[in-house]
């Protein structure tokens, strides 16, 4: 695996994770948006000033699944989902690249320059940075199985937010489409990030009528499989339950209101596996 050079010192995986299990300080923060925030101008002005202030790395991870249905209506494509993937063809892949790298992920870029905090627009395509396993019966999509951390390591190192479209590869090198929850997890896990905030349209996870506060990684599936939660919720919840198995501290799904540091929502804990990495295990 390649390692990337800052001012002499060197930023592959082992580097970096060395600089960041020395300065705790220095433990990184990572964000997925979607919905509102990627896409109404209020609300991403909003965002990007929360993100300014956060006196710590970051590295915000978007979606914007709504943006990619509206593209689809425009040229006669049918949105279809199983279990909160969007299944993706040849010609819907092309779609979603263009939107969420091409529009999605420079809007963002844009909005955190606007509010004082230096951002870089990638995706999980650029320096093969998440290479996945294709899903074959929901067509371009795919899930995460490795993540090379060097690109963000690079980034952080030089106090630049990496902004993270989720459009990823596969072994072959194709683009998949790539749900923006399971991006995230898996890359807050192997940056050993300290935390990850899974933003979301409702203030939590949501059991019976009020919002669960506490919510062990154990009771995910049942809650699945008794249709507590569904679609989108369905990966995101997998996704919490694996970044916290896989030893990033703090795993929380919450609403948005001014500050990320204030967004409470559900926590959801594991026992820790260690250190190994997401990409050591990422099957359901």
């Amino acid at each position: 695996m390649s390692s990337a050079r800052l001012a002499g010192q060197e930023l592959g995986p082992a580097a970096g994770h060395a600089r960041l299990a020395a300065d705790a300080a220095a433990r990184p923060w990572v964000v997925k948006v979607g919905g509102r925030l990627c896409e109404e101008p209020e609300d991403r002005e909003r965002l990007a000033r929360a993100c300014a202030a956060l006196a710590r790395p970051l590295v915000l991870v978007h979606g914007g699944g709504d943006a990619v249905t509206r593209i689809q209506a425009l040229l006669g494509m049918l949105p279809r989902f199983e279990s909160g993937r969007r299944v993706t063809s040849d010609a819907e892949m092309a779609v979603v690249e263009m939107v969420l790298s091409g529009n999605v992920n420079p809007a963002l870029v844009r909005a955190l320059r606007a509010a004082g905090r230096q951002a870089a627009g990638v995706s999980g395509a650029d320096a093969a940075m998440i290479i996945c396993r294709v899903v074959p019966e929901l067509g371009r999509v795919g899930v995460p199985e490795h993540v090379d951390p060097s690109l963000l390591l690079l980034l952080l190192g030089a106090g630049i937010t990496p902004v993270v479209s989720p459009v990823s590869l596969d072994a072959g090198g194709r683009p998949l489409n790539v749900n923006a929850d399971e991006a995230a997890a898996a890359i807050a896990a192997e940056l050993r990030a300290e935390r990850l905030l899974l933003v979301s349209d409702v203030d939590g996870v949501q059991v019976g009528e009020a919002t669960s506060q506490d919510l062990a990684a154990a009771d995910v599936e049942p809650l699945i499989a008794r249709g507590t939660a569904t679609r989108g919720m369905i990966p995101k919840l997998r996704a919490a339950a694996r970044a916290a198995a896989h030893g990033v501290d703090e795993v929380r799904i919450g609403g948005f209101n001014a500050a990320l540091d204030s967004i409470t929502g559900t926590r959801v804990h594991a026992p820790a596996r260690g250190a190994s990495g997401y990409s050591e295990e990422v099957r359901p």
